[in-house]
């Protein structure tokens, strides 16, 4: 009876799976090197003016907002189109000024954008559409609030097409005709991207992927459990090998035997890519808002001595952001091949120094009763601070701290940033990052070895997946006729 349960489970998941597994397996082929386009912050940080000194006074701007001078959360400076802009932000909304005049900004007329455009290509460029709906090449940057979207197109061979918001001016999307293409064929039937799934924001679609690769999770464990049950009734009967005598049914055994239990782990990675690990599998016990913790829940305008415009002279910048850490005032001051940050509690310009003391006393304040057990500069990757696709930043300060969640920090000493791990997040990394993509130490010196390693893998699966859409198809056509 529970052998059965299983072979019909296997049989009704695979009629309705298999050639949805045959796709995910084919698509990966092609996410090993090309994936979704997407403009990185580097790439926009390029197409920006370099701003000036003819500005105003930030408290200018501040006084006129319609919210609290303490519930700021974020200020950034830059020039685009020919204008000096200042972002202000709550926890809420954007505000956008004119920092030469002090007057609201509110969109980009299409002149501006025009200009704007013309800067990412040196092929012509013609307005195709403004849109008011989501587009499947905008559906990785949810773009909810920058309605109307402009739409550019390019002459030229790459037929390059460019997406900007009519409210900041941003670029949100750039495509040429190749990454649209390998796109098509990889990470939009790999991450089932439809425009349809995704027009109510990310839940919806989130949803769906969920249940079908927890469906698929099942199938894939049925098909293992029945595949090894035959081969020891087979063994059981002194038969040699598969004991299935039909070819479809001898390659799906064997295939599956040999690659189930990649198949499984992959199908569940993907699971686990969109969800976080169950508090009964890795406890947290201190839920953090590790943001807040190290830049304060709003800036403290007032401590900001040093004037922003006087940094203009001595630090070419194309962005210059507002930050705090550990309650030190700080600027980022970002042009296109440097970042660094210049203290912003004194008068005279000075950069600020993110050194182990100040790692030290940053977790001694945050954490109050718990102290950093080991701080050290890290020029190498390991397991948690790591990705292939887009490297990340080294050297940077690793803190552990001595906690029930087993608290780790990674600092950026160049630009501040930072990233965190307790023992659930670190569960993850080895349940969705490792598992599916292999993203761990062991690869990043031998990425041949890994590329090698994750062809032959995904050949099997494709086999087992290519060999049930055949049994699906045998089966139909016997139970219709």
């Amino acid at each position: 009876m529970k052998a059965t349960l299983f072979i019909k489970t296997h049989r009704i998941l695979g009629l309705c799976f298999s050639v949805l597994f045959l796709m995910w397996f084919l698509s990966g082929f092609v996410m090993m090197f090309h994936t979704y386009p997407q403009v990185k912050d580097k790439q926009k940080l390029e197409h920006y003016q370099f701003a000036d000194t003819s500005v105003l006074s930030i408290f200018q701007m501040v006084e006129s907002l319609p919210i609290p001078k303490d519930s700021i959360t974020g200020i950034s400076f830059y020039k685009r189109a020919g204008t000096n802009i200042l972002k202000i932000s709550d926890a809420s909304n954007d505000y956008f000024f004119n920092a030469e005049n002090g007057e609201r900004l509110n969109g980009f007329s299409k002149e501006q954008l025009q200009r704007i455009a013309e800067g990412w290509n040196e092929g012509n460029v013609v307005l195709k559409d403004s849109l008011s709906a989501i587009d499947v090449w905008l559906i990785g940057v949810y773009p909810f609030r920058d309605y109307p979207v402009y739409h550019y197109v390019f002459a030229g061979k790459d037929k390059a097409e460019l997406y900007l918001s009519s409210r900041t001016g941003e670029a949100l999307q750039y495509t040429t005709r190749a990454s649209r293409f390998w796109a098509w064929v990889g990470a939009i039937p790999h991450w089932i991207y439809i425009k349809q799934f995704r027009a109510h924001g990310r839940q919806p679609w989130t949803n769906i992927v969920m249940w079908i690769s927890g469906i698929g999770t099942l199938m894939v464990l049925s098909g293992l459990i029945v595949g090894i049950r035959s081969f020891f009734i087979a063994r059981r009967m002194k038969r040699r090998g598969c004991p299935y005598t039909k070819s479809l049914f001898r390659w799906h055994h064997i295939f599956g035997l040999f690659f189930g239990l990649f198949v499984l782990t992959w199908i569940f990675s993907g699971f686990m890519s969109m969800t976080k690990v169950p508090q009964w599998l890795s406890k947290v016990h201190v839920q953090r808002d590790v943001a807040k913790e190290i830049n304060g829940e709003y800036l403290q305008l007032d401590s900001f001595k040093l004037d922003y415009k006087y940094i203009l002279f001595d630090h070419p910048a194309k962005r210059i952001t507002w930050m705090s850490m550990d309650g030190h005032p700080m600027y980022k001051i970002e042009s296109d091949n440097d970042t660094c940050l210049i203290d912003a509690s004194s008068l005279t310009i000075r950069k600020y120094n993110i050194d182990e003391k100040f790692c030290k006393n940053m977790v001694r304040h945050i954490r109050q009763d718990q102290a950093a057990v080991g701080i050290k500069l890290m020029n190498t990757y390991d397991n948690y601070y790591l990705n292939f696709k887009q490297p990340l930043p080294l050297p940077v300060y690793k803190i552990k701290v001595d906690d029930s969640d087993g608290s780790c920090y990674y600092i950026n000493p160049k630009d501040g940033s930072f990233r965190y791990y307790n023992h659930n997040t670190r569960c993850r990394v080895w349940l969705y990052r490792v598992l599916h993509s292999f993203n761990c130490t062991l690869f990043i010196h031998h990425p041949f070895f890994k590329t090698v390693m994750m062809l032959i893998l995904l050949t099997g699966g494709t086999i087992v997946s290519l060999t049930g859409v055949f049994l699906t198809i045998r089966y139909i056509r016997r139970k219709l006729k």
